[in-house]
C-alpha cells in the first residue's frame, strides 16, 4: 500500500496541448483566406495593396501564434516542474500531509517559493470520501485540519522515534496556521481512488495499533548471576546428605 503520492502533471500537458489547438486552429484559417486572397490579387488588374496587406496580417497571425506557443510552453513546463516538486501527499504513522505549489516572487533579487501544507492529524481525522462517477478526480477529506502558508524553506518537518510530526521550527506546532474542517482536494493526483484506499487502510492501522508499553530497561539488559561462594576446603564444598532431626 503506498503511503506516498506524487503530483500527476500529465493535466498540465494537455491544457497546453488544447490551448495551442484553440490559437491554432483561427490562426491557420486565417493564414488561409489571407493567402487566398494575395493569390486572386496578384493578377494584373488586381489590388496590389490589399495583397500587401494580407500579406502582413498573415505575417502578424505567424508571429502572435509562435509567441502565444512559447510563452504556454514556457508556463506548462514551469509549472510542471514546480508541482512535481512541492506538491505531494504524504501519510505518515499518526497523520497525513498535503503540500501544494502556491506560487514565487522575487525580493532583492531572490527568489522565495510558497507552499500550502495542510496537516491532517489521524486522531481528529473523520472521513475521505470521492464520488467516483461524477468526480473521480477529487477527494474530499474531512477532520481537524491545520492550514500553512508560508515559503517554502519554513515548512520542512521530520518524524521522531514516537512517529509524531516535528516541525523544523518548533513555533509552527502552536500558531502560524488556521484551523479548518473540510478539505478539497481536485486535479492534483489523477484518480483518487487509491489515495482514498491508503488514506482508509492506514487510519485502521493506526486505530489498531496496539499500546506501546513503558520502557523497563530490564527488558533488554539481563543480571548477571551470581557465584556461589567457595572455600579453600573441597570437604566443605562437597554437597551433604547429613540430617539432624
Amino acid at each position: 500500500m503506498r503511503d506516498f503520492f506524487h503530483c500527476d502533471t500529465t493535466v498540465y500537458k494537455k491544457r497546453l496541448k488544447t490551448a495551442v489547438a484553440a490559437v491554432l486552429m483561427p490562426v491557420i484559417a486565417v493564414c488561409i483566406f489571407c493567402a487566398a486572397n494575395i493569390i486572386f490579387n496578384m493578377r494584373d488588374d488586381g489590388d496590389k495593396g490589399f495583397a500587401q496587406f494580407m500579406l502582413l496580417l498573415m505575417a502578424g497571425c505567424i508571429a502572435f501564434a509562435m509567441i502565444a506557443c512559447f510563452l504556454g510552453a514556457y508556463i506548462a513546463d514551469k509549472k510542471c516542474r514546480r508541482h512535481s516538486r512541492y506538491t505531494y501527499f504524504d501519510i505518515l504513522p499518526k497523520g497525513m500531509i498535503y503540500s501544494r505549489y502556491a506560487g514565487e516572487h522575487y525580493l532583492y533579487g531572490e527568489r522565495t517559493i510558497y507552499r500550502r501544507l495542510y496537516y491532517i492529524p489521524f486522531e481528529g481525522f473523520t472521513n475521505a470520501l470521492r464520488d467516483p462517477k461524477e468526480s473521480p478526480r477529487s477527494l474530499t477529506v474531512t477532520g481537524d485540519i491545520r492550514e500553512y502558508l508560508l515559503p517554502s524553506d519554513y515548512l520542512g518537518y521530520h518524524i521522531d522515534e514516537d512517529g509524531e510530526l516535528v516541525f523544523d521550527y518548533a513555533e509552527l506546532s502552536e500558531r502560524h496556521f488556521e484551523r479548518r474542517e473540510k478539505l478539497l482536494i481536485t486535479q492534483d493526483f489523477g484518480s483518487t481512488k487509491r489515495l482514498q484506499g491508503s488514506i482508509l487502510h492506514y487510519y485502521e492501522q493506526f486505530k489498531n495499533a496496539p499500546e506501546k508499553k513503558p520502557f523497563n530497561i530490564a527488558d533488554y539488559v539481563s543480571q548477571r548471576s551470581k557465584k556461589p561462594m567457595r572455600t579453600s576446603n573441597p570437604v566443605l564444598d562437597a554437597p551433604s546428605f547429613d540430617r539432624k532431626w
